[in-house]
């Protein structure tokens, strides 16, 4: 009785498969079952881990697929992934992808190196991984803090906090932000732009800066345009691309393309015209989404990696946010170690700013 109950438990457990299928293949319950796995995970509430951005990058790009593990034949983990050159996955969309990992929960049976295998992968390489992916930290060779903004004790105390914490920024954004209407003319903010101009100029405003910093711009490759162009036309309650604009009398002083979950709300793409620079026009702009936000039901705004001083300023929180490469073989490994120490040692040397243009170039390969 004992062995056949044993024998019963193994085969339930070995029970476990793997489908690998376009982001169009997957049915009606395996997108029910990942939206349902997301929203039992608290550390999965960004929209990155929402079916519906894989979704969109997979109309645009043709190497896009997602793993899906099943166990008893119902899907319990799903893996997006975009294969790269010669068996090497990155993040559904590279660069663009600000959260990645897997979603849901990977049977104690099935390793990560044999999902690799199927996948056809012998590395994948991330960016952006939660340190909440304990299937994966053991592959992470860097960590760095992810900033975000807790706002779900409501705009009020949020504002109290920030002044608590002796940040000024709040009050001098608001300073600014009257100035602006004295000398330009009345405030105007759009939460949600239908506007393609206001599309267009953000695009080419975002770019300029890129250029300006001579740092890696996504944006010149024409399928991450047209992948934002895809986000801005879904609009449901789980999942919305939102554009924002700000307006001083009929001037576009400030844009933000972002992504939007049911609790979650995303920076993304902020930019805003230089002109206008002093009068501080891109945190004038979060401010006013921010309490907006707030009305629409959103508690919490991620900022992203980054140490720019408006984060600081307004972040009350950070997440552990780790870069690193999961390997299905000991070769594979060994070449990832190897790069993990390297990349540790050159961020120490004095000329490192020197070599930033052959990583831009690299970069451009790598998520063209």
């Amino acid at each position: 009785m004992g062995a056949t109950t044993l024998l019963a438990q193994q085969r339930i457990t070995s029970h476990v498969r793997t489908l690998v299928l376009r982001p169009s293949q997957l049915t009606s319950d395996q997108l029910l079952a990942w939206k349902e796995a997301v929203t039992a995970d608290p550390s999965l509430q960004s929209p990155f881990y929402q079916p519906e951005y894989t979704l969109a990058v997979g109309q645009v790009r043709d190497d896009v697929h997602v793993a899906v593990i099943e166990q008893q034949d119902k899907p319990v983990a799903f893996f997006p992934y975009q294969r790269g050159t010669s068996g090497l996955g990155l993040p559904v969309g590279g660069k663009l992808n600000d959260f990645q990992g897997i979603i849901g929960r990977i049977p104690e049976s099935l390793s990560i190196q044999a999902i690799l295998k199927e996948c056809g992968l012998f590395s994948w390489a991330f960016d952006h991984l939660p340190d909440t992916q304990s299937a994966l930290m053991s592959s992470c060779f860097g960590v760095t803090g992810s900033s975000y903004i807790d706002f779900s004790g409501g705009w009020e105390a949020y504002q109290a906090d920030r002044a608590q914490a002796h940040s000024s920024i709040i009050r001098e954004t608001k300073r600014k932000q009257r100035k602006l209407a004295r000398d330009v003319g009345d405030i105007r903010f759009v939460f949600e732009s239908e506007d393609d101009s206001v599309f267009e100029q953000l695009l080419q405003w975002k770019s300029a800066q890129r250029r300006k910093t001579s740092t890696f711009d996504v944006l010149q490759m024409d399928w991450a345009r047209r992948v934002l162009d895809k986000l801005r036309t879904i609009q449901n309650d789980q999942f919305r691309g939102c554009l924002s604009a700000l307006y001083a009398g009929d001037r576009l002083i400030a844009a933000h393309f972002g992504l939007n979950s049911h609790k979650v709300m995303h920076l993304w793409f902020p930019t805003y015209n230089v002109e206008f620079a002093s009068y501080s026009p891109g945190v004038s702009l979060m401010l006013n989404m921010l309490k907006e936000a707030e009305a629409r039901g959103i508690s919490r705004f991620d900022l992203g990696k980054g140490d720019e001083r408006f984060k600081q300023r307004l972040a009350n929180g950070a997440a552990n946010i780790c870069q690193g490469a999961v390997t299905a073989n000991a070769w594979a490994k060994y070449c990832n170690n190897v790069y993990g120490i390297a990349r540790n040692r050159f961020r120490q040397l004095p000329f490192r700013g020197l070599l930033r243009n052959s990583k831009r170039w690299f970069d451009t390969w790598l998520y063209r």
